[in-house]
């Protein structure tokens, strides 16, 4: 036989007694706290009757004080949450952002507590040197409980720091808090971010450094090797007649204007990049620059079988630049679409300058050998070869694009390349323009 399970028992309250049951609840706390009142004020203030049988006193008024005020406060919801609220927001906005207020609060309600226990102790055990051990082993324990968080921090903080000098950049102190020690902790990281960045610059400076002794090595040892080779042979007269021996001093000479231009570009990079040249801008109107500069090297390009047309948005674009060193930027350029662009046929390379809002662009448009999307970016880098080669035929320093790209960059503006389907495209941009007139294509 199996047994019924009784159904379990629900006690169903009555809404007049809950409420009478709450009022008890709140008249119970308001007694302890009278109670705590009265006991606190004994400590502090000397017993003083005000009537007979001393039912009238300071201490019996205190309680009754303390027991009407906590009853209130308890019968009113919403004005002890709006009490306990503010007493959050002063904790948030003025004790929790001063790592000093924070250690003086604390301080203050340790010797409270030990106040207290101190008077407990003196009153129950009646030996004062007791109650005095108790008083400091409770100050130190509530001490030592509202610090905690704190000094676990600056150990983390400290942990941190360790961690950092160690080399590991990338570790990172956890940031809490409102106060300086939060503040500590974000300085902390910004300093190990900016010494991270500082180290990654030094090495890319030492790398690039060594690059560019090893390419500037290269490229003045093989024009000097082939002048010392020519001139040896002049010089021990081992040439088989006068035509041979011009012939020799014609390549020497060929290969010092080589050398010659290498230095040149050289060092003005170098000042560049250092920032030794300075910017000296004005308004130019950039439609003439490109014209005068244009007609110069219209005569190069005829002599490799090529031509340069020339379109642009409006007769006049004004830009606030330097004039000398933009002319540069743009003589690298064509010389280098100029060099590499198809011989064979008659090509011409397109140039055009559109006005769009407050920029300029500037696009130089050849024919020539499609360059892989991964390389473009990799052209405007010092001695950059396509094809790899540090034998390449076609003559250059190999720093004319790299000098265009700082050039562009003083200027605030940005310099890029594209290529596809045999064309490559060198765009240049740049900023505060205005311009008058109206579409004049060419």
């Amino acid at each position: 036989m199996s047994k019924k399970t009784e159904p379990g028992k629900v006690i169903v309250i009555n809404a007049g007694v809950l409420k009478v049951l709450k009022i008890l609840l709140k008249l119970l706390i308001s007694l302890v706290s009278a109670i705590a009142g009265g006991v606190a004020v004994s400590f502090f203030v000397p017993y003083y009757e005000y009537g007979a049988y001393g039912m009238l006193n300071n201490y019996s008024i205190s309680g009754a004080v303390t027991f009407v005020i906590i009853f209130y406060l308890m019968l009113r919801k919403k004005l002890l949450t709006r009490i306990f609220t503010g007493i959050g927001r002063f904790n948030q906005n003025y004790i929790m952002r001063s790592i000093g207020v924070e250690i003086f609060v604390a301080n203050i309600n340790s010797f409270l507590i030990a106040i207290i226990v101190f008077w407990i102790s003196g009153f129950i055990g009646k030996n004062i040197i007791t109650a005095l051990i108790w008083a400091v082993f409770a100050y130190y324990v509530v001490l030592q409980l509202l610090t905690r968080k704190k000094i676990g921090y600056i150990r983390e903080i400290a942990d941190g720091i360790l961690e950092i000098s160690k080399g590991n950049l990338d570790y990172k102190v956890a940031e809490m808090g409102n106060d300086e020690l939060r503040i500590l902790a974000e300085n902390i990281n910004k300093m190990s971010v900016e010494l991270k960045r500082k180290i990654e610059d030094e090495k890319r400076a030492e790398q690039t450094k060594n690059e560019l002794i090893t390419n500037v090595s290269h490229d003045l040892k093989t024009p000097l090797t082939t002048i010392i080779g020519y001139l040896t042979l002049v010089k021990d007269k081992t040439y088989e007649n006068e035509k041979a021996m011009d012939d020799y001093i014609e390549k020497a000479y060929s290969k010092s204007l080589k050398l010659k231009k290498l230095i040149e570009d050289l060092f003005e990079y170098t000042k560049i990049s250092n920032g030794v040249i300075k910017v000296h801008k004005s308004d130019v109107n950039l439609v003439e620059l490109m014209e005068q500069l244009l007609g110069e090297m219209s005569v190069i390009a005829k002599q490799n079988n090529l031509s340069i047309e020339s379109d642009y948005s409006h007769p006049e674009i004004i830009v606030n630049i330097d004039s000398d060193l933009i002319a540069r930027t743009f003589e690298n350029i064509l010389s280098n679409a100029i060099k590499y662009s198809y011989k064979e046929l008659s090509g011409k390379i397109l140039v055009k300058v559109v006005k769009d809002d407050s920029k300029a662009t500037i696009v130089v448009e050849n024919q020539g050998d499609t360059i892989p999307t991964e390389i473009l970016p990799l052209i405007f880098e010092r001695f950059y070869r396509v094809d790899k080669s540090r034998s390449s035929k076609i003559v250059g320093s190999g720093l004319g694009l790299a000098i265009s790209k700082s050039i562009i960059e003083l200027h605030g503006g940005t310099i890029y390349a594209e290529s596809e389907a045999n064309k490559v495209r060198v765009c240049v941009v740049l900023n505060e323009t205005s311009f008058r007139g109206g579409f004049n294509p060419r």
